[in-house]
């Protein structure tokens, strides 16, 4: 449990509900810009407990295959401007990652592989692969593997073909950490184990009591931000009045602005317009965004030492199958994850549940657990003797002679939720709220692909919250070490004012969020 100030503070500038890499990344970029915003994360469990630090650890930007599906939505440009803002979002992390010094166990120079199993499904990707270079999209360091050169690349006996781009393992939780620390030094109050219960317009002025006095209480020994210089919180309110009124489980907060980065658990706080729900019927009784359990699995070799590219030229770092349905990466410690088979649990993993109690995030599926345990193994062997006859797979940690004579060791397995739309598409931008004057924002739905997206929608998610907002214009220009910018624009300590060129497909708007509830609807 970590909390910035014993006590919840009574009031902030932005409230941030969520400290996965959405919320993080929005606090990150919003200090960056003004450094004397003040920002409350609130969050229901530990830091970073959630779907970030649950999946399986790759950073695969997709270049391509979208582009036939965008194109048909959204017209060509949009499907280049998606794999552009991809691109975009990778080189963006990577550039952090190496700014910064930052140990999350990422790999120069790495190469994911989508490996095809069948002919059918490598013919559909040269054909999306084909649209994409055909419509101006860069590809230019993707590359496609005939059947024979991808089977002597990666020793996959029953492959078709494969095409690669560059890609990285990561450890997404240590990301997030060093965002969060980032943020710390810069004023952000962090509180966790705070479930937020409700969020309303304010109309009224209360709040919980807050003392300067009670800064920075923490026990250095259950978190890792101990290190972290807490002199330059600045916890005293910016405005007299607030718009929000936050309900949580240790009292209240005001804030100005609220992002909901909450992922599957959107629909349970925000309020949407009228002009897009019945608002007669309970608040929380949209479908914006559908929680989707996933299953992983950490296994490690026994009595022999395994990499993924049988070809030391090639630095490959995640392989995908099954139109992505399934990935694989290997660890720095030599271990391989493997995650997917959803498509073989209940309801092809679809949950229902609210946000105060659920078992989803923890329960194993034997279905998935059952295809998890045969396919993988068969990938892995590298040998097409075995590719309908899996190895001998044992569970637990002992090192017994019955688990060295096994191939594998299964290390850990879990779960973790995602959240889809029913477009497809993430939502990011402010929603649109039950009165014109409510400051609601929403980063959500990536729907298990958020490390090749939201770094950057963050940051433009941020863009927009303060561009409309003339008093925090003005401060970003007054606080800036270059001047101000023409236009509309600000000047922070980072170039906030760059328009990131998010891609329209995410944006959040009435008509949007309509179709998609209508949607939702239809597919229940």
């Amino acid at each position: 449990m970590f909390r910035t100030t014993s006590e919840l503070p009574a009031t902030a500038d932005l409230a941030i509900i969520g400290s996965g890499l959405s919320g993080a990344s929005v606090a990150y970029h919003a200090l960056k810009a003004y450094p004397a915003l003040s920002i409350v994360m609130l969050e229901v469990g530990d830091v970073c407990e959630g779907a970030t630090g649950r999946n399986g650890g790759h950073l695969h930007p997709d270049f391509y295959t979208y582009a036939s599906q965008v194109t048909a939505k959204y017209g060509p440009e949009e499907a280049v401007r998606l794999s552009k803002f991809e691109r975009d979002n990778f080189e963006a992390v990577k550039r952090l990652i190496k700014e910064d010094n930052v140990y999350c166990e990422t790999v120069e120079d790495g190469e994911t592989w989508q490996v095809f199993l069948t002919q059918e499904e490598f013919s559909e990707a040269l054909r999306e692969f084909t649209m994409m270079r055909d419509l101006g999209g860069d590809v230019h360091d993707i590359q496609v593997y005939m059947r024979d050169e991808a089977i002597e690349v990666t020793g996959i006996q029953g492959c078709f073909g494969a095409i690669v781009s560059p890609g990285s393992s990561i450890s997404s939780k240590k990301l997030v950490s060093h965002l969060i620390q980032q943020s710390l030094v810069r004023g952000l109050n962090l509180q966790s184990n705070t479930e937020v219960l409700r969020v309303d317009l304010n109309n009224r002025s209360d709040a919980t009591p807050f003392s300067s006095g009670n800064c920075a209480a923490y026990d250095p020994e259950l978190d890792e931000f101990e290190h972290v210089n807490m002199n330059p919180l600045r916890i005293l309110p910016k405005k007299p009045s607030y718009l929000h009124k936050i309900t949580t489980s240790r009292g209240t907060l005001l804030a100005n602005k609220v992002v909901h980065a909450t992922n599957a658990y959107i629909d349970t706080l925000l309020s949407i317009s009228s002009n897009v729900c019945d608002t007669t019927k309970s608040r929380n009784g949209t479908v914006l965004v559908t929680p989707i359990r996933g299953h992983a699995v950490e296994i490690a070799p026994v009595g022999i030492q395994r990499k993924l590219s049988l070809d030391p030229s090639h630095n490959i770092t995640c392989m995908n199958f099954n139109s992505g349905g399934e990935y694989l990466i290997q660890r720095a410690n030599g271990n391989f994850v493997l995650a997917g088979g959803r498509r073989f649990s209940k309801r092809k993993g679809i949950e229902s549940f609210n946000n105060k109690t659920t078992t989803a995030e923890t329960e194993i599926d034997g279905s998935v657990d059952l295809f998890l345990r045969f396919f993988f193994p068969q990938i892995l062997c590298f040998d097409n003797s075995h590719y309908l006859s899996p190895p001998k797979i044992v569970f637990g940690e002992s090192d017994t002679n019955e688990a060295y004579s096994a191939d594998y060791r299964i290390v850990k397995q879990w779960t973790g939720i995602m959240g889809l739309s029913a477009d497809e598409y993430p939502l990011v931008g402010k929603v649109p709220s039950v009165l014109e004057q409510g400051q609601e924002y929403c980063i959500a739905a990536f729907a298990g692909h958020g490390m090749s997206r939201i770094f950057l929608a963050a940051k433009a998610l941020v863009r927009m919250i303060l561009l409309k907002d003339d008093e925090y214009r003005y401060d970003c220009q007054y606080h800036s070490t270059i001047g101000p910018m023409h236009d509309n624009y600000l000047e922070g300590t980072i170039e906030i004012a760059e328009n990131i060129h998010m891609p329209q497909c995410f944006a959040i708007t009435e008509e949007r969020l309509t179709k998609t509830m209508n949607l939702a609807k239809m597919n229940a």
